[in-house]
């Protein structure tokens, strides 16, 4: 993916932010509200640039939750968003 949408990665994190503890892939991308290629591209992206982590739980299901650079950049990002673009949905 060269140029991701700002607001899709921002909704990424503040989900992840929010939700507090590891969430499955499936539940992640019906909030995200993508459709699933699109999805596997941005969780590729955001694991590139080491925003989140995935690992598996005792039962075998891919959990995903933000790394410290995540949450640096939910900080960021999102923090700007809601200040600068207080009428925006994320």
């Amino acid at each position: 993916m060269d140029k991701p949408n700002l607001y899709v990665i921002a909704r990424f994190l503040d989900i992840l932010y929010s939700h507090g503890n590891p969430i499955s892939k499936t539940r992640l991308q019906m909030l995200s509200g993508l459709n699933y290629p699109r999805f596997v591209e941005y969780l590729e992206w955001l694991l590139q640039h080491d925003l989140i982590t995935i690992i598996k739980d005792e039962e075998g299901v891919e959990r995903v939750s933000l790394s410290s650079k995540g949450i640096e950049s939910y900080y960021r990002l999102v923090g700007w968003i809601r200040e600068f673009m207080a009428n925006i949905k994320i």
